[in-house]
């Protein structure tokens, strides 16, 4: 058979398979290939990077790590990824799930969907430790005379804007680490920050004098969850069945109290029945 027929008749052998790996659902390539693969970004004590060895540990890992188990699944850690970018990520099919707690609010939705809740997560206002211009419920935040700092398409930019309109804003790009933000408070730059109270207690512990929560209640409390690309409705089954029985078996608070994630941080998710007495 001459080259140029047989490149032919392999192109048109492997065309429709091709088109079908393509265009299949998310659940679909998951039971194909045995494994969930994850979009991730770091967020101590939740999700954290080993330098020496790259591997990646913490409370959500290991929750994650345990729907793996459950549903016979092995999981991938695939690709870090800057918060804002992450939709976009799963509707490229980079990764099939994204496996941080992610705060379920509007503009989240755009494009992706969401498990049940994993826990609810305090999100509060940071300054500098010396800080002392500020009432506890941050009314005088909402002027010209303070800076915001946020990270673009993230919560802390809408708190930022429906919360505190007039105050300035300074936008950092999507793969800002909260510790950078954390900086640029430190050094004069802006005033304030919005932040999960997991991570400034993490911050705060590992660097004592430095910052400080400037908000005794909450400024803002949302359902935390693991998402996933819209319209997947098999692949939401599966996950849906695993944290069920997480919260069930009351994994998901036990691993929060093994990671020292106080119910004051991570505020937890009540069983839908009554024990017996």
């Amino acid at each position: 058979m001459k080259p140029l027929i047989l490149s032919i008749l392999v192109l048109f052998i492997a065309r429709p398979a091709f088109a079908h790996e393509k265009g299949q659902s998310v659940y679909d390539r998951v039971m194909r290939t045995g494994k969930i693969r994850c979009g991730y970004n770091t967020e101590p004590p939740m999700i954290e990077i080993d330098p020496n060895t790259g591997k990646v540990y913490g409370a959500t890992v290991d929750i994650v790590e345990r729907i793996g188990e459950l549903l016979f699944l092995e999981i991938e850690w695939t690709e870090q990824v800057g918060w804002g970018d992450m939709g976009t990520g799963l509707q490229s099919n980079r990764y099939d799930l994204i496996c941080n707690g992610k705060w379920v609010f509007g503009p989240q939705a755009r494009g992706g969907q969401f498990t049940p809740a994993l826990y609810y997560t305090a999100v509060h206002a940071y300054g500098r430790a010396n800080e002392e211009r500020f009432d506890r419920d941050l009314t005088n935040l909402n002027s010209q005379d303070y800076v915001i700092t946020s990270m673009d398409g993230e919560i802390n930019f809408y708190i930022g804007r429906d919360k505190f309109p007039k105050a300035k804003k300074l936008e950092y790009p999507t793969m800002t680490s909260n510790a950078e933000l954390i900086l640029s408070v430190l050094h004069k730059k802006e005033d304030v920050t919005f932040m999960a109270a997991f991570l400034g207690n993490d911050y705060m512990r590992k660097n004592p004098d430095k910052i400080k929560q400037l908000t005794q209640d909450p400024v803002w409390i949302f359902d935390t969850a693991l998402m996933f690309k819209a319209g997947e409705s098999a692949f939401a089954g599966i996950l849906d069945a695993a944290i069920r029985e997480l919260h069930s078996s009351d994994y998901i608070n036990e691993t929060l109290d093994k990671y020292n994630v106080s119910p004051q941080e991570t505020l937890r998710v009540r069983k839908s029945y009554e024990s017996p007495k």
